[in-house]
């Protein structure tokens, strides 16, 4: 049918102003219509459709038409007519009016149909239920038994722009004021994990946060070095942390530690019997959760599903192993005898299946144990480096003046760590890494060097620098409702938590779930699905809150899930299509990326457009006067203190199981 049309496009789109012509004939709820073939740029099978919310009814989203963004139109939405089926069933015709492309939804398309001269009339004020204005003119044929109703493009995808209200210039100046004193007294680091310790790099470092895959080996180098990388035809170097601050592998880590919390219940176990057979009170421990596996347990956490369920196995023999321990000793308040029963039925059969789950366990982590580790694109002296890190944890705002400069007694011979931040009344440690100094400058040059040796090998290496691509590139935290991608400029967030307790608050917008404590600031929370019309969610361990400054108010965005932080270039944005935002809810989409050859698209999102001065006053307010009769959640630091552990990662869980 495309090739059809292609052939046919020279007759011309006048097919009403000439009074002949050829349309495209095609039906909707068994009516037919016709579109002039000018005006038809292609005819394609049903793209994936992307929604975007606060659109018109009748957009059914945009979707990426060979690179491009295409606004989708749900035609029989836009008639008001019976919708029964699907909406992103049958074909996609793509027309061009107004000046720009969009695609119809349509049932299927039919035929290419000559009209001749006297063949199309004027359109009554209302044919099939379809209002005039969205018809040229009506065919008949078949002696008036087959009527085609011509449409009038222009009309249909006419956009109805609403006038925005004009935000206080002065109102923005001032929270700009306020912001840029904020930065200027603040530190924003990206944090993360080695051998659960919190590192960071300062946020202006950090150039992209990605998973590692297809590292070259090179050889005559440092033992740190993984290999190269290609990032957008640049080869980086890909450095172990791990092995340059002197630390043993991830895989040796947990393999050592199961090793000696089997070496741990072993004495355990034995002490327990030596207690039962001689009647003594034993000392040891006998809940979970106040044993060695049990602290190991709390403090390891993976995204990987196969160690969460091989580790949840374990902890399911671990559970009967103290059970039965209980049972013992209280059988033993009775007899020695009863107490050993109970002690060789299930005590010792539970630490027999823990070491036998052992080896399957050790197996899962050799295999996918990378899956959580993450590789952290720094800008460091003469060369750009990739270091690869145990898990990335959050991005946090901090005052600068918790900041302590590293003793002496702690500094290495490269003095890596420029600070450590002091958080929680001292209880959680962050510490700030000067990436100028974790490799020499003679490794920096040698590294240097094998980037661009590769690259002369026949590697596709790009003439400028990471920084000076940087400077045509933003950088996004993209995070995910439902299906769907979004993202939101970096320097726009100030922190990603985990989901902590949110105190719901009487009379607010109906889109807030209420406020939340970061670190004795109270802050309110904006449900994006309510915000966007979406059906709501159970949260779960991937749901999070990201940290923004609306406009001098600072709120949390709950999301389904954090999923990267993304750099992306400039010329892969195409503004939102006009259509899309007629309304005018949605002025706060400032574009849409493409990315991954268009296959991915992300609409990005201007955090200080999304509220009106309306909302953002009742927002401001809810720390004022709306939370005087709520309880608050304890603040950070507080007699029970709750660390908000975060990532920026995709696809995380935290390993959990039953007590």
């Amino acid at each position: 049918m495309t090739e059809k049309i292609k052939d046919a496009e020279v007759a011309g789109s006048a097919a009403v102003g000439s009074g002949a012509g050829q349309l495209v004939a095609f039906t909707l709820a068994n009516e037919e219509f016709g579109v002039a073939i000018g005006q038809v740029r292609e005819i394609v099978r049903m793209p994936d459709v992307t929604p975007v919310p606060h659109s018109p009814e009748y957009v059914a989203g945009i979707c990426n038409l060979r690179g491009n963004v295409l606004p989708v139109l749900d035609t029989r939405r836009r008639f008001m007519m019976n919708n029964d089926r699907q909406a992103l069933d049958g074909r996609l015709l793509v027309v061009e009016a107004c000046g720009h492309q969009t695609g119809l939804i349509v049932d299927n398309v039919k035929e290419v149909m000559q009209v001749g001269a006297g063949a199309v009339e004027p359109p009554p004020a209302v044919c099939k239920g379809i209002g005039q204005e969205f018809l040229s003119g009506v065919v008949k044929m078949d002696e008036g038994k087959r009527l085609v109703l011509v449409l009038n493009l222009d009309e249909v995808v006419q956009i109805d722009v609403q006038d925005q209200k004009k935000r206080e210039v002065s109102v923005e100046k001032s929270s700009d004021r306020v912001a840029q004193q904020e930065i200027m007294d603040e530190e924003q680091l990206v944090t993360f994990k080695i051998a659960q310790e919190e590192y960071a790099f300062q946020i202006e470092r950090v150039r992209e946060i990605f998973r590692l895959e297809g590292v070259t080996a090179l050889p005559n180098v440092p033992s740190y070095v993984k290999g190269l990388y290609t990032l957008r035809n640049k080869l980086i170097p890909i450095l172990d942390l791990r092995t340059l601050l002197g630390i043993s592998s991830m895989e040796s880590e947990i393999t050592s530690d199961l090793d000696s919390l089997l070496e741990d219940a072993d004495r355990w176990q034995a002490s327990l019997e030596q207690a039962l057979r001689n009647g003594a009170a034993f000392k040891g421990e006998v809940a979970i959760k106040g044993s060695a596996f049990g602290r190991w347990f709390e403090a390891f956490s993976t995204s990987n599903t196969n160690i969460q369920n091989a580790i949840k196995d374990l902890r399911k023999e671990y559970v009967g192993l103290y059970a039965g321990a209980q049972g013992a000793l209280r059988a033993a308040q009775t007899s020695t005898e009863d107490a050993m029963a109970v002690f060789n039925r299930e005590v010792a059969p539970a630490l027999a299946a823990i070491r036998s789950r052992l080896p399957e366990l050790k197996k899962n982590v050799t295999i996918h144990m990378t899956d959580d580790q993450r590789v952290m694109v720094v800008e460091s002296g003469e060369v750009t480096v990739g270091y690869l890190v145990d898990s990335v944890n959050e991005v946090v705002r901090i005052p600068k003046s918790v900041i302590e400069t590293t003793p002496e007694v702690a500094r290495s011979e490269r003095k890596e760590l420029m600070g450590i931040a002091k958080l929680n009344e001292g209880k959680r440690l962050i510490m700030i890494m000067d990436d100028s100094s974790i490799i020499s400058k003679r490794d920096e040059q040698l590294l240097a060097a094998s980037a661009a040796t590769q690259g002369d090998a026949g590697q596709d290496v790009a003439q400028h620098t990471l920084k000076e691509q940087a400077m045509e590139e933003d950088q996004l935290v993209t995070f995910g409702i439902g299906r769907e991608e979004y993202g939101i400029p970096v320097m726009e967030v100030q922190e990603i938590n985990r989901l902590t307790d949110v105190t719901s608050v009487p009379r607010a917008p109906s889109f807030v779930d209420g406020v939340t404590n970061l670190r004795g600031s109270v802050v309110p929370v904006i449900n994006i699905r309510k915000f966007f019309g979406l059906p709501t969610k159970e949260r779960d361990d991937r749901t999070r809150i990201i940290i923004v400054d609306m406009n001098g108010v600072k709120t949390g965005l709950c999301v389904d899930q954090v999923n990267e932080v993304l750099r992306i270039t400039r010329s892969s944005i195409e503004a939102t299509p006009a259509i899309i935002a007629s309304r005018g809810e949605n002025d706060y989409m400032d574009g849409v990326c493409k990315f991954g050859d268009g296959k991915r698209m992300i609409m990005i999102i201007n955090v200080k457009r999304m509220l009106s001065a309306q909302d953002l006053s009742a927002l401001s307010s809810l720390d004022d006067n709306g939370t005087e009769d709520a309880a608050l959640p304890p603040a950070s630091g507080a007699s029970k203190p709750k660390t908000l552990k975060k990532k920026i990662v995709a696809a995380e869980a935290d390993v959990s199981g039953d007590e």
